[in-house]
């Protein structure tokens, strides 16, 4: 049993104990994730006497640990680490200001003169007082020699620019040793230690405070495997990352050491399955997206996808600790061998997709790189192959879970029947899923209805079926994108079409040799939006449609700028053979284009260009049928 009490700090006490260490940070607290309008709205409330709410403190003799309150906490202890952080205009009396603008005596643009004023004591204060103690020595007279060197005509009134100056800072000053002072009400649990995670997660989850990701920072506190294997060494080093930049220096977790880190390599299952979520996040960039500067920010793939892994529901996913024990085991030797068979399911996937996500398009780096598809979509597919290799399991009429056995030690006969089926057709799914926007949403559902079923990605597609699907998403576009002064940058479904066709097209050498390549409108669309705003006032076209675009290599496109291949006479003078750029790139010919050359009213420039996107349609239909129907495109 647990009891509770009350204790009263100032901000000056709290940040004497936080820096004697008396107060520490529990490892599963989020780290201070507030913004700046946040901990100004604080500050100000402080100042005013508004209530700001209590910290709630967990007591162990003579030591604390503020199990909720951290955001408050440590925007209070960065105010008085450095309170000229947080000067603002607020704080600059307008009558001051204008009285010392009166003593310049000027003649020029007041707003001007008053700017550039507030910027100079602003920036005084801010470069010159880091702590609380040197905001209480503050020697105003240099300031005053600041703004008169800046605007000389009022050095003859330098006395009645001190007194102004003097009440300004006097009024800071007295803000800070009024903060220091505030009472902060502070409730104290004491008892069992090990009920601490329940009670941080009980709180946390009354609101919107953390992503449930978060909570499970607290509820899997208590259950640690070793990381004993080289190939999951970036799981220590993610968790240690994450530690180091989530507080600042000043303030210490609890039970948090990076030397013993590193030489007991023990990790609590949050730990396990953050760490895993950045290290595959990192490597497999093309499938997952990865925050390479959040070094504290909870990637949610690493828990979707060993939830899903272990054939639970979305919605079971606090109780992904429980399930890790229940199945396969909390030994170092288990969790290896499980996180392991996930990798090479990774591995599997992102050879078979990689003819579509790898494919350059427009990127110039990985830094930059967006998937195609959601995270849900890419789980469901890498958990389908991961449970049909080493899962045994058995699902009621409702879809759920009845029994399961996980054997990562060999692959199921099952999988060896249907591998070639998912080779053949994997990329074929995965796509009209995206063009239908199969997973548009949280995608809960559908992951959970492919989990129980796992031969979602393991059927034949025709082309019919495949064609009738990129027909709908032509058609949808088309009447959706009415462009006239704005088009539509090129989104995932347009990639993804663009690299079914041009990655077989494309040699090996194309793609590594440094080229670069844009995804270009062929009726230019500046020319395109010039052309229709010449027209009615309503008039609109789908300028962006996915029939318009092409990839041309960079240097190329920047040639022939906003006329068409066949209109620029220095592109047509810059390459060898026209008859190749259309075979390799455009699919097209003079006449196709003819039509923007010709006078013609709105109703003909309409017909003209939509025959246009019809017939090219059809040719890079023929690509995809031909790159995914008829040849060994895998």
């Amino acid at each position: 049993m647990g009891s509770w009490g009350t204790e009263e700090y100032t901000v000056d006490k709290l940040n004497s104990e936080i820096i004697a260490k008396n107060i520490t940070i529990p490892k599963y607290q989020r780290g201070a994730v507030w913004n700046k309008q946040q901990k100004t709205k604080l500050i100000d409330s402080m100042i005013n006497g508004f209530p700001f709410g209590s910290i709630l403190l967990y007591r162990d003799n003579d030591k604390r640990q503020i199990i909720d309150g951290l955001q408050r906490s440590t925007t209070i202890i960065e105010f008085v680490k450095n309170p000229a952080a947080f000067f603002t205009d607020d704080y600059l009396s307008e009558d001051k200001i204008d009285k010392i603008i009166l003593d310049f005596d000027v003649v020029s643009d007041k707003s001007i003169v008053k700017s550039k004023l507030e910027d100079i004591i602003k920036r005084w204060i801010v470069d010159n007082h880091k702590t609380m103690r040197e905001i209480e020595r503050m020697q105003y007279i240099g300031l005053v020699d600041e703004i008169i060197n800046e605007f000389p005509t009022a050095a003859n009134r330098r006395n009645s620019i001190i007194d102004s100056i003097k009440s300004i800072l006097t009024s800071f000053q007295d803000i800070c040793e009024k903060i220091a002072d505030v009472k902060i009400p502070a409730l104290v649990y004491e008892g069992d230690e090990s009920l601490l995670p329940e009670i941080f997660e009980r709180i946390n989850s009354q609101g919107a405070k953390l992503t449930k990701q978060q909570i499970y920072a607290a509820s899997w506190a208590n259950d640690y495997v070793k990381v004993k294997s080289p190939e999951l060494d970036d799981i220590i080093l993610y968790n240690k990352e994450r530690y180091e930049n989530m507080l600042d220096e000043n303030m210490e977790l609890e039970d948090y050491d990076p030397v013993e880190l590193n030489r007991i390599r023990e990790v609590n299952i949050f730990e396990l399955v953050f760490g895993f979520g950045k290290m595959i996040s990192k490597k497999y960039p093309y499938l997952f997206t990865f925050d390479e500067e959040n070094k504290t920010k909870v990637e949610s793939i690493g828990f979707n996808l060993i939830n899903a892994c272990l054939c639970q529901k979305s919605a079971d996913m606090k109780n992904l600790n429980n399930n890790l024990k229940k199945y396969i085991g909390l030994t170092s030797e288990k969790i290896y061998e499980f996180l392991n068979e996930i990798i090479e399911c990774i591995e599997i996937v992102d050879k078979r997709l990689s003819k579509c996500t790898k494919f350059k398009l427009n990127s110039r780096s990985t830094s930059k790189i967006t998937p195609l598809h959601t995270e849900m979509q890419i789980v469901s597919i890498i958990a389908t192959v991961f449970i049909l290799k080493h899962v045994e399991c058995r699902f009621d009429d409702k879809g759920d879970l009845e029994d399961m056995r996980v054997v990562c030690s060999e692959h199921m006969e099952r999988w060896k029947r249907t591998k070639s089926t998912f080779d053949k057709n994997i990329l074929k799914v995965y796509a009209m899923d995206i063009l239908g926007q199969k997973w548009k949403g949280s995608g809960d559902k559908k992951l959970d209805n492919i989990i129980s079923d796992n031969y979602y990605y393991n059927r034949e597609v025709t082309w019919d079926e495949f064609e009738q699907i990129l027909d709908v998403y032509y058609s949808t576009i088309n009447s959706e994108r009415n462009e006239r002064k704005q088009v539509t940058s090129p989104k995932e479904a347009e990639k993804l079409i663009l690299s079914m066709i041009y990655s077989s097209i494309f040699s090996a050498a194309d793609q590594t040799d440094g080229s670069n390549y844009d995804i270009e409108h062929l009726a230019p669309k500046n020319l395109m939006k010039e052309k229709i705003c010449a027209y009615s006032e309503d008039f609109r076209l789908p300028v962006s449609s996915i029939a318009n675009l092409c990839l041309l290599p960079e240097y190329d496109n920047r040639v022939k700028k906003d006329k068409t291949i066949y209109q620029d006479q220095k592109y047509l003078y810059s390459i060898k053979n026209i008859n190749e750029i259309e075979k390799k790139y455009t699919f097209t010919i003079k006449s196709d284009l003819a039509w923007l050359d010709d006078d013609l009213d709105e109703d003909q420039f309409k017909d003209a260009y939509y025959k246009f996107l019809d017939s090219r349609f059809e040719k890079m239909k023929g690509k995809i049928k031909e790159n995914l129907f008829t040849s060994n495109y895998r």
